[in-house]
């Protein structure tokens, strides 16, 4: 199925093409010592178009690779091949099944056990509702007559932060990079706000540019006491909570004066207070969506024209190399939402092409589809439900109920949020 953006770079043939310079790799007790966790080093896939590459990429390609330091022939290096080539044939059996509507490739879990692969995966759900919080939307009071096209994406030429993929690194930081990426794409969608940017760029003799947020400011100053979606920082928290954050402190600073950092030690420094006087962007609340709903969600995409926070249960992502992924063809059901994501499109199913909801992730460029996912949107969307029966596992607060029902796609119609009320501060 074409994809409206390239599929990740193949690692093959290495006589052909060098392989891009990587940074040494995080001991794997480093990388997976914090929640939702993925290395900050591009992810290099390799899909079906390369399939006899792919069918001879070997251990001691990945070793070199991905920088692995395993000495050859001892107790490690035995066990992370055998991982590796129990990994590697499954792509390969997957890939050669007709009618898929994905593929799979070589990623960088290629060698990790499942525990691992399960501690990368960190609690991303819904967080306490403060005063901060707007009363879940129905799709009328979204905006009354708006029309919903059958496909939508607030991705456009020339834009930068619609079309920015972040890279979360060796720290559990989706949460905080989904609610940073939706609000700075919402950002880049208000016409009032980035008029005012450009005339205070003007005013002070500056080059116009659409400024990035600081990610960072919400890992390391998001206070999490109830433990929604993690312990906090690196070890998760949600977009809820983020959001509460922004608003609390009155604003949010530019990635400028505070540039991202955990992703290379995954840990989350002390929260830097004194810029939050500083801050530019605003805003006065946030909206989540009625659960397990389609249109409302759609209509929130099509009438903000920004991106939406969306959470899902990501475990079967780590070999996605490209096309629409449909959970049937790997899950058993159920689901364990442990991930947050930025919703930029969809297209609804028709008679001759599958739906899909564009999801831009926080793996960087060279996992998926340039750092993006296509979910299936099948045509009972709501009715492709299941139990998460593990939320303390991916979705809780302390106290909250053992089990939620979730629907859609990766659960992907469970959780979604974006801010409400942006502006530009003293303007």
């Amino acid at each position: 199925i074409p994809s409206p953006y390239p599929v990740g770079t193949p690692n093959l043939p290495p006589a052909a093409r060098a392989p891009p310079q990587m940074p040494q790799a995080a001991p794997l007790a480093v990388v997976l010592g914090a929640a939702c966790v993925l290395p900050s080093h591009a992810l290099r896939t390799l899909g079906a178009s390369a399939s006899l590459g792919l069918q001879l990429y070997g251990f001691r390609d990945f070793v070199a690779d991905f920088n692995r330091t395993y000495e050859d022939g001892t107790e490690q290096w035995n066990m992370r091949r055998d991982l590796f080539e129990e990994r590697h044939k499954e792509i390969m059996e997957f890939n050669a099944v007709p009618g898929r509507a994905w593929t799979k490739g070589i990623t960088p879990f290629m060698d990790y056990t499942d525990a691992e692969r399960k501690r990368l995966l960190g609690r991303r759900g819904r967080g306490p509702r403060k005063a901060s919080y707007d009363a879940p939307a129905e799709a009328a009071s979204l905006g009354g007559g708006t029309h919903i096209p059958s496909e939508f994406s607030v991705e456009r030429p020339g834009a930068k932060l619609l079309n920015l993929i972040r890279d979360q690194g060796n720290c559990g930081s989706c949460w905080a990079e989904a609610a940073t990426s939706t609000l700075e794409g919402q950002v880049e969608a208000n016409r009032t706000v980035m008029a005012q940017l450009e005339a205070i760029h003007k005013k002070s003799g500056g080059v116009p540019e659409v400024p990035t947020l600081s990610s960072q400011t919400v890992v390391s100053c998001t206070p999490n006491e109830r433990h929604c979606g993690g312990r906090g920082g690196c070890s998760g928290a949600t977009v809820e909570l983020a959001y509460d954050m922004v608003k609390a402190e009155g604003g949010l600073p530019f990635a400028s004066e505070w540039p991202y950092e955990s992703g290379r030690h995954g840990s989350a420094p002390a929260c830097k207070s004194h810029l939050f006087p500083r801050a530019q962007i605003a805003i006065t609340g946030y909206t989540t969506l009625p659960a397990n709903k389609v249109s409302p969600l759609k209509q929130a995409l099509v009438q903000t024209g920004g991106p939406i926070a969306v959470s899902v249960d990501a475990t079967h992502w780590f070999a996605y190399s490209g096309g629409i992924f449909s959970d049937t063809d790997v899950g058993d059901g159920d689901f364990t939402v442990n991930h947050a994501v930025t919703l930029v499109a969809y297209k609804e199913p028709g008679t001759f092409h599958r739906g899909y909801w564009l999801i831009k992730n926080s793996w960087g460029t060279y996992w998926g589809e340039s750092g993006r996912i296509r979910l299936e949107m099948k045509r009972a969307e709501e009715l492709h439900c299941g139990w998460d029966s593990n939320t303390h596992e991916g979705l809780a607060c302390d106290g909250d109920p053992d089990r939620a029902w979730v629907c859609g796609t990766c659960g992907v119609l469970y959780d979604s949020t974006f801010p409400t009320g942006i502006h530009l501060k003293g303007a």
